[in-house]
């Protein structure tokens, strides 16, 4: 039987061809039946050939006849439409099928109502952790901006801390108050073609008292009595609004109800004077409480754990080299300290225990005054806070940066200097003049600092009798001046940041609105030391208001609720409350007198106790 190696070379060459042509052929849609054929033994070998390859011939010639015929059926429903035409036809019908399932089901306003409610919630949390920074500085009007000055009969306010609608302020002689704030109406503030009319009616009525404590008082259970019987330096209110805590000279740590003024606990772990208290914003979903830090001379910070149900100290932090002046808390358990004359900042970082130590510059070269001693600090939750020095000036910070990003010298000014004869005991003129040559300005410590989270405001006061209020920039990089609570003048430009990464701002480019020679300006609406500043922002009626803690007891809840809505107003704008007094904080090395008064353009009459309240209003 003849095979394909006993065949001749020609023919096997034929063969060859045959074989390769036969799948071009089916390809094409051509059978080997079509291919030609030379002699009897070249048939008889294309018939075998054909009967090994008929099952795929015919496997391809089937999918290829399925592919043919989808492709008609598509190509027949779109031959006649474009691609936009497609896309037009597609969202009419699913237009037409919402619209079904609306007509059926309906719209259910609990569940809008729930979705705004979740939206504004969620924007809370952002701004609490920092993740939400809104550009609202440029909308404050400061210059319409109505103030009312409130006080009681005691000694030079210390601090404050408002917990709206409440406010609460301690003194040196052991008294802490609480103050209901008023609610400024609609018609206080007006604006027309972009100027700002004042109302015929009074602008605000002051704030009402509403309870007090002073020295020892019963405890909760008419136990030992439980109070202050040193000076009382600072104050503090919980962000459920259920506790208040102060700390003094009598090195005690003073838990109090909220709502009745009743010492809870009495806690004397610092070694010194408590100097600084701050909460954190937000209670940890981590702890059952509220995280309290709590500053002190003993040049340690203390945190602390509050609750219904008891009180407890957490830890100490150890680093600081002097007093630590001031506390700020960034986020939970994380908070800020400065330590006065160690020029030194820290960042603490609880979880981790580490801290971060940020020094402050010597003397620059455009300014003849080095900090001394860093006295205030305000956080900007959750990588920037702000630090204010007795050299007057403002330092802006990043966690990221052991430098200041920005730094602002003599922000509030400085004080002229007295007459030659007050200043020397020289009879002469001419050796007065000699003995007074070198003698220099002092410039305006910061005395505090304040800011509203979420947002690029900063605020700051002195004893110039101003309270300045500074945009942070969007790239939070640099301290711009925004101008005067209260005041008339508009902020200049300030010039571009040096080489260095900071700005060196003289005190020449701020408006100071004290010059003597310029007899327009208006007075200072302060009359004494700013020893402390708080701020609460408006939202108006469509914004959530604050939410009670879950601690809370449902009857208080419900009274609390009640009085929030006795405060609706639809304003939109900060409220800012200030500590006013005689004399500093932590001691008689400064005190305001008439020639204080004199120098910022108040008259002869000299400082004042007591506390004010500014109403100042966004534009738009």
């Amino acid at each position: 039987m003849s095979s394909f190696f006993t065949l001749p070379a020609s023919q096997r060459k034929r063969k060859r061809e045959d074989r390769v042509g036969a799948p071009v052929t089916k390809k094409r849609g051509v059978t080997s039946k079509g291919a030609p054929q030379t002699g009897d033994k070249s048939r008889r070998q294309g018939d075998r050939d054909e009967s090994i390859s008929g099952s795929e011939s015919e496997g391809d010639e089937r999918s290829e006849v399925a592919a043919g015929s989808d492709d008609e059926s598509l190509s027949g429903s779109d031959e006649d439409e474009t691609a936009a035409e497609r896309r037009l036809r597609l969202a009419e019908q699913y237009l037409h099928n919402v619209r079904e399932e609306v007509d059926e089901v309906g719209f259910d306003a609990a569940d809008i109502d729930r979705d705004l409610i979740a939206e504004r919630l969620k924007e809370d949390v952002d701004e609490s952790k920092g993740r939400a920074y809104r550009l609202v500085a440029s909308e404050l009007s400061l210059s319409s901006a109505s103030h009312s000055y409130f006080r009681a009969d005691t000694n030079t306010t210390t601090s404050i801390a408002v917990h709206y609608p409440f406010a609460y302020t301690v003194s040196k002689d052991k008294t802490l108050i609480k103050w209901e704030l008023c609610t400024p109406s609609s018609a206080t503030f007006s604006m027309q073609n972009g100027n700002t009319l004042e109302s015929s009616r009074p602008l605000r009525k002051k704030p009402k008292k509403v309870r007090w404590a002073r020295g020892l008082r019963p405890g909760r259970d008419g136990g030992e009595k439980q109070g202050h019987i040193g000076e009382i330096l600072t104050v503090a209110v919980s962000p459920s609004g259920q506790f208040v805590a102060t700390g003094g000279t009598d090195n005690r740590l003073i838990i109090w109800d909220a709502e009745t003024l009743t010492p809870l606990k009495t806690f004397t772990y610092h070694r010194d004077s408590v100097s600084g208290l701050a909460f954190t914003q937000r209670i940890s979903s981590s702890s059952s409480g509220e995280q309290l830090f709590s500053a002190s001379f003993d040049r340690t910070i203390k945190i602390w754990s509050l609750s219904p149900d008891a009180h407890a100290y957490v830890e100490t932090l150890f680093g600081h080299q002097d007093h630590v002046l001031g506390v700020a808390s960034m986020m939970s358990d994380q908070c800020v300290s400065v330590g006065a004359r160690d020029r030194t900042a820290r960042l603490w970082k609880v979880i981790d225990e580490t801290q971060l130590v940020f020094r402050a510059g010597g003397m620059s070269k455009n300014c003849q005054y080095s900090p001394n001693s860093t006295d205030c600090v305000a956080a900007l939750p959750p990588t920037h806070f702000v630090t204010g020095s007795d050299s007057g000036a403002i330092s802006l910070w990043s966690v990221h940066k052991k430098k200041p990003l920005h730094t602002i010298y003599e922000a509030h000014g400085l004080d002229p200097l007295p007459p030659p004869e007050k200043l020397s005991a020289e009879a002469d003129a001419d050796a007065q003049a000699e003995k007074t040559a070198n003698v220099r300005q002092t410039p305006r410590w910061i005395t505090a600092l304040a800011t509203v989270p979420g947002t690029n405001i900063v605020l700051s006061g002195s004893w110039d009798g101003w309270i300045r209020a500074w945009e942070v920039s969007e790239d939070k990089r640099r301290l711009r001046p925004l101008g005067c609570v209260g005041g008339k003048e508009l902020p200049m430009e300030l010039p571009l940041p040096l080489s260095n990464g900071t700005s060196h701002i003289p005190a020449d480019t701020i408006p100071m609105n004290t010059d003597e020679d310029d007899k327009s300006h208006i007075s200072p609406p302060l009359r004494g030391i700013v020893n402390g500043i708080s701020v609460y922002e408006r939202r108006g009626i469509d914004s959530v208001k604050p939410g009670i803690s879950p601690l809370s007891t449902s009857s208080k809840k419900d009274k609390k609720s009640s009085t929030a809505k006795s405060h609706e107003t639809d304003v939109k704008g900060l409220c800012i409350v200030a500590a006013l007094g005689k004399e500093h904080r932590l001691g008689r090395w400064k005190v305001f007198d008439s020639n204080d008064s004199k120098n910022v353009g108040c008259g002869d009459v000299g400082g004042r106790n007591g506390a004010v309240v500014f109403e100042v209003p966004f534009s738009s």
